[in-house]
């Protein structure tokens, strides 16, 4: 008899990844910054991200691995923004330090979630990172390829001129918010929006609203981590494969 798909999962759904901790945003108008992460144990993912202005570029932190990047074009100089992951292998990770090429402007912050898979990438889908002028800020939608997927948008601002934004979307509708900002250099800011999506299925675009205006010019990434497999899924498999799924045994299909 024909196998079942290879992401068939079974027994209760994993609960949905979760905000843990962020760190501050830390900045510098002449050179590095080093962030300090916050407390964390051993398979928390951190999300970092650093934007910079003027034409420099920002080194992958040891043992970080880069996500993406993107670049505003505003001549004659350029603002890049990046975002990486770190799966924490113990409770006393190093603090990444942000080495840029130059001694422009960079702002930099770390934030942890907790429940996610535990090898390979922590999301299984991530948007293309966009930038923009306009207010709000809106990304892309993605459509998620795991149940309880947490949907995250990070979002780097170029001024300091907010106290808070609000971040909606089709599913999830609505999204937990963190807002910092710091008046160091030409000013700078960072957003981080999260929300648990149950199902399967399309976010829609999501919009990241200023409360007071535009900060000049935004950088963002949208993405979904996603949780473990569910328990019993490997049993599952086993016994399909030979053909033991009778009474007792139940599926359901992740695609």
């Amino acid at each position: 008899q024909p196998l079942p798909p290879s992401n068939l999962q079974v027994g209760p759904d994993m609960a949905a990844p979760a905000f843990q901790a962020i760190s501050a945003l830390e900045a510098s108008s002449t050179g590095d910054v080093t962030v300090t992460l916050p407390a964390h144990i051993a398979n928390d993912v951190f999300i970092l991200h650093a934007w910079l202005r003027q034409d420099e570029t920002i080194l992958t932190p040891a043992g970080w691995t880069l996500i993406t990047s993107v670049t505003r074009d505003v001549s004659p100089a350029l603002k890049t923004y990046y975002w990486w992951w770190l799966r924490a292998a113990s409770a006393s990770e190093t603090n990444p330090l942000i080495d840029q090429s130059g001694t422009t402007s960079v702002y930099a912050q770390a934030a942890s979630f907790r429940g996610c898979r535990t090898s390979g990438n922590p999301y299984d889908v991530v948007g293309s990172p966009q930038v923009g002028t306009v207010d709000p800020s809106v990304l892309t939608g993605i459509t998620a390829l795991t149940a309880e997927s947490l949907i995250v948008a990070v979002m780097g601002g170029e001024d300091n001129n907010n106290a808070a934004i609000a971040t909606t979307g089709t599913d999830p509708a609505t999204y937990t918010e963190q807002y910092a900002e710091s008046a160091v250099g030409a000013d700078g800011a960072i957003t981080f929006s999260y929300a648990a999506q149950g199902t399967v299925g399309a976010t829609g675009d999501v919009s990241v609203d200023w409360d007071v205006a535009v900060p000049v010019g935004t950088g963002g990434l949208l993405m979904a981590l996603v949780p473990p497999p569910a328990a019993g899924a490997a049993q599952f498999m086993v016994a399909a494969q030979q053909g033991r799924t009778g009474a007792g045994v139940t599926g359901r299909q992740y695609v």
